[in-house]
């Protein structure tokens, strides 16, 4: 897959659709709260809206069947967590519905965002140097408050 910017706009092959992260996409089945539903809705407004800002083509993991990053077989590991989720730490942000794992095969998402595009946004992420093939955004600040930090 080529990905490049090209005129404020990020493109990939057959793979790409001009789309965004939905409620669906995210949750998949899996049981969850009202609190948790407001909380995806105000994470995936915000990431959305950052990926629209950027003209992101939301390539497609084929491993999820979306923008969600996750491992083969996976039960959609980079969306919601349900509690007793193996994947992750056991207070992750994802089992609060408060971060996506969005799918960056080529790690060119995470080159394209700075820490004042995040506080723009009103988004965390972890270092890129800790998601290869995926970016971690969350609306939860980490315990150091920086905008990119090492999880």
């Amino acid at each position: 897959m080529d990905y490049h910017l090209s005129a404020g706009s990020a493109s990939g092959g057959d793979s790409e659709v001009l789309a965004v992260i939905t409620e669906q996409h995210y949750f998949l089945d899996k049981q969850h709260s009202e609190e948790q539903e407001q909380a995806a809705e105000i994470l995936l407004d915000r990431v959305n809206d950052l990926l629209v800002h950027l003209e992101w083509g939301y390539p497609i993991d084929p491993d999820t069947n979306s923008s969600i990053s996750g491992s083969r077989g996976g039960a959609g590991d980079g969306g919601f967590r349900l509690p007793n989720s193996s994947t992750g730490k056991p207070n992750s942000a994802h089992k609060q519905a408060q971060a996506v794992d969005v799918y960056d095969p080529q790690d060119l998402l995470d080159s394209f965002i700075d820490d004042a595009l995040l506080e723009d946004f009103d988004l965390y992420r972890e270092h890129p140097s800790a998601t290869h093939g995926w970016v971690h955004l969350s609306t939860r600040a980490p315990k150091s408050k920086k905008r990119t930090y090492i999880p």
